[in-house]
């Protein structure tokens, strides 16, 4: 198994400062802050009534999705400079707010505005699973979603309203800070990734991948749940962001000074934001109970902002320039069922909160399973999380080829197993399947289960989930 390409795509991953890092969230603010207050409702200066077909804004959003797509798929190079475009043009279509112009003009500048940020939905996942390294990533989807997500809070607060004027200067510095960062992002070839061809002769990791998929789909799903349902509570909005944001800034300081990965964090999160579902079924009898239900589905929508990171995972392992493109597909997928589960339950919302707390069951239950497996492909590639980075990503290819030569990568839950049982223990905690194991080794699959037969007795374990779990833990342990 060749992993050059690996190890070439290690080194180009890149680390952002974090004020960079919160120009980028901009992103987020700039997507939410102006779709939320743009509407029907909405005027120039307090005087000129301004409607928006929100008919028209939708099927622009979803065209915007589509089109980010294609982009990635088959414009991969040209995604940097065509955020650095779509933001420029943002930037001058809000600055055409500020003029006297007919109601027509207007709108269509509204509109400009709404096809340039939904084109860059999926580019802002591309940068970070395809340029970021994992540090800075967990940093951005942290810290800086944080600040984002507050002022999104200010933004959609009852209690001082924001004018239209004081919302356009917001929008022209946060693009400002957006394109400041993009003109950071360099373009050359050598920093973009290369992904995989056939003649690579890597093999996809299926239970990790697939796995990791239907985790983004119900991730999503929850993502675009959670705000529509806070919507309906008087403040909740405000409350379900505001206390996001605290969570957001929390688990940043929990895996910066305790080294808590945020993937540990996501049942526990999760299955608070459940119980947010939960509550809201229950505050229909006890409406003050909505008020709590809100700001707990703002803590469980928290590692549903963590989906680029999933992104990165994989393509450490599988570098495929679909990975993106498949995210934000499952994102524009979890938007339309979302959108038909309203529609199906709109003469029994109670029911609806209920599906929704039983849907984060199924995601805690999921990720359980999948955990083991993200956290040893993380761990065992935590090379730029170190000061010995060089020597670590100089031996990727070892830690998979030969795993026993590598006394950091290999505890001692592991020397009870022959040097050949190791290398399949490896491949096993990575996700792979028997099939692909006996491929990526040149061996049978009858002798990768002979292989297995042995180790699970070893190891006291029954399953390539236990086997998973007891690796990924000793090794935590262990580092």
């Amino acid at each position: 198994m060749n992993e050059s390409l690996l190890t070439e795509n290690l080194k180009k991953r890149q680390d952002k400062p974090l004020w960079l890092l919160v120009c980028f969230a901009m992103f987020s603010f700039w997507q939410m802050g102006f779709i939320y207050f743009v509407g029907p409702s909405l005027t120039i200066d307090g005087k000129t009534p301004l409607p928006i077909d929100m008919d028209n804004a939708t099927t622009l959003i979803a065209v915007c999705y589509v089109l980010s797509i294609l982009w990635m798929i088959f414009l991969p190079k040209t995604v940097v400079w065509t955020q650095r475009i779509a933001t420029s043009v943002a930037l001058l279509s809000v600055g055409g707010l500020f003029l006297p112009l007919p109601e027509d003009a207007l709108r269509l500048l509204i509109y400009v505005q709404i096809f340039s940020c939904c084109l860059m939905i999926g580019f802002e996942t591309f940068l970070m699973v395809n340029y970021l390294s994992e540090k800075t990533t967990i940093k951005h989807l942290t810290f800086a979603y944080g600040v984002a997500t507050f002022m999104i809070a200010l933004l959609q607060n009852e209690f001082l309203p924001i004018t239209f004027p004081t919302f356009r200067f917001v929008m022209v510095a946060a693009l400002v800070l957006l394109f400041i960062f993009f003109m950071s992002m360099p373009v050359n070839k050598e920093v973009q990734p290369r992904y995989i061809k056939k003649s690579d002769n890597l093999t996809a990791p299926k239970k990790l991948l697939y796995g990791t998929y239907v985790l983004v789909f119900i991730c999503s799903l929850m993502g675009v749940s959670g705000p529509a349902i806070a919507g309906e509570v008087q403040h909740g909005v405000f409350i379900m962001y505001f206390v996001n944001a605290i969570a957001s800034f929390t688990m940043y300081f929990l895996y910066k000074k305790s080294n808590i990965h945020p993937f540990r964090l996501t049942p526990i999160l999760v299955g608070i934001g459940g119980l947010g579902f939960l509550l809201m079924f229950v505050a229909t009898q006890v409406s003050a109970l909505s008020y709590i239900a809100c700001a707990l589905i703002g803590i469980g929508v928290v590692p549903c902002q963590m989906l680029p990171l999933y992104g990165s995972v994989i393509m450490k392992s599988y570098p495929s320039k679909y990975i993106s493109p498949i995210i934000i597909f499952l994102a524009l997928v979890a938007v339309l069922v979302q959108s038909n589960m309203v529609e199906m339950f709109r003469n029994a919302p109670v029911m609806l909160y209920l599906v929704y707390a039983v849907i984060m069951t199924v995601l805690v239950f999921i990720y359980a399973q999948i955990e083991p497996f993200l956290l040893f492909s993380l761990r065992r590639r935590n090379a730029e999380n170190n000061e010995t980075a060089q020597k670590d990503i100089s031996s990727v290819s070892e830690t998979v080829t030969k795993p026993a030569q590598t006394p950091a990568q290999t505890p001692d839950i592991l020397s009870v197993l022959t040097p050949k049982e190791r290398e399949v223990t490896e491949f096993i905690c990575m996700g792979y399947t028997n099939k692909d194991i006996a491929k990526i080794m040149f061996i049978s699959e009858n002798t990768v289960k002979d292989h297995t037969k042995k180790i699970y007795p070893k190891m006291g374990v029954h399953s390539r989930f236990e086997l998973a779990t007891l690796v990924s833990k000793n090794r935590s342990e262990d580092n």
